[in-house]
């Protein structure tokens, strides 16, 4: 069934409600999925609240909803997965985008010293992650932290395992348990030989992918399926 995630902050959702959504969301459903008055799909609000629901009224520029019975409720997601991935170029979207579907509950983009790339604007990102949800049947967003380097976000990481990719580093087994975990993935060019020390005193354990050298995004993707598959694909339940 076709999801579309709306906002809380802009319309709160409750059974029976009648939704009027805005334009973007009403062409999305109009125009892209091409859904017709009468058609169901699946609402959710990115905090663990699914709502089955109806078009109403199927306008390419003001569409509205009758809003039914929850399908879905889940807590916060536990143990924690976060990515914390240095700025790349070209590819920060797709990295954030598997990372939503494999099951991530934080992101943190940081900007590295061998980063040669801009900052996003936190809406282009939050967008990648809305819909990457919407596909891939998740009820909560991950959490998105844009800006800072590395040395404020290891500092500021509360997770048990703590994680940082190296290349050709030895394979090393990235879970065996269920503990909150925090994985780190340099940009192209690796982290800085002081990044690296940084993380050593934040307690970051080095861990390797395999001899093959891998794009950042790759190695974001390879990293959270491996944490997932250790943890068999059962939590957390996002």
């Amino acid at each position: 069934m076709k999801r579309l995630y709306i906002d809380p902050k802009e319309i709160p959702l409750s059974p029976g409600a009648r939704l009027s959504l805005n334009p973007y969301s009403s062409s999305y459903l109009v125009r892209v999925l091409r859904l017709q008055a009468g058609n169901s799909l699946l609402c959710f609000d990115g905090l663990g609240q699914e709502y089955r629901a109806q078009l109403a009224i199927a306008d390419s520029r003001s569409t509205e909803l009758l809003l039914g019975p929850l399908s879905r409720s889940l807590p916060t997601p536990a143990p924690r997965l976060v990515l914390l991935i240095a700025l790349i170029k070209h590819r920060i979207e797709a990295a954030v985008q598997q990372a939503t579907e494999l099951g991530a509950t934080h992101i943190t983009v940081v900007n590295a010293d061998r980063s040669q790339a801009r900052l996003p604007r936190p809406e282009r990102l939050e967008n990648v992650i809305r819909h990457a949800a919407e596909q891939c049947g998740r009820v909560w967003l991950p959490e998105l932290h844009i800006g800072g380097d590395l040395e404020s976000a290891t500092n500021q990481c509360e997770c048990d395992r703590k994680l940082i990719a190296i290349p050709k580093t030895d394979v090393t087994e990235l879970s065996n348990d269920l503990k909150n975990t925090c994985v780190a993935i340099g940009p192209e060019g690796d982290w800085s030989p002081n990044e690296l020390q940084l993380a050593r005193d934040a307690g970051f354990k080095e861990v390797g992918l395999g001899p093959i050298i891998l794009r950042s995004s790759t190695a974001a993707a390879a990293a959270l399926s491996s944490i997932r598959q250790k943890w068999r694909w059962e939590v957390p339940q996002v």
